[in-house]
């Protein structure tokens, strides 16, 4: 089975493309900040705090 075979088994659109862990979790934090969430500060494991991307938002 293909990644794309798996992906579409998952429901995964085929416009998704690969992303880092950081990514789509940069994009849920920025989602929820231009939303009004009011939150003034996030958790993360070590994953997230290795990337100074997420770090910085």
């Amino acid at each position: 089975m293909s990644d794309r075979e798996r992906c579409r088994a998952a429901k995964v659109p085929d416009e998704r493309g690969f992303a880092t862990k950081g990514e789509p979790a940069r994009d849920m934090v920025r989602r929820c900040l231009a939303a009004g969430l009011p939150a003034a500060w996030v958790t993360a494991d070590e994953a997230y705090g290795q990337d100074w991307n997420f770090r910085r938002l």
